[in-house]
């Protein structure tokens, strides 16, 4: 599954080995929560938006991963 993001592109590009990403889709306020919740951690967060379209193919893409597991 790919998203037209450059933001995301240059993201990708950038992860090494022996690293590690975490990738959240959420409410606003729910992610400021966990920005807030992180931060004494480090680490770099990248913010983007998806449209309409994009939340629907990452929602079918997860259900059909979690039917196959």
């Amino acid at each position: 599954m790919a998203f037209d993001d450059p933001r995301l592109d240059e993201f990708a590009a950038s992860l090494t080995n022996d690293t590690s990403a975490l990738i959240l889709v959420g409410e606003d306020e729910t992610l400021a929560e966990f920005v807030t919740g992180v931060e004494p951690f480090g680490g770099r967060i990248i913010e983007t938006d998806l449209d309409e379209k994009d939340i629907k193919a990452l929602r079918k893409a997860l259900k059909a991963e979690k039917a196959h597991a």
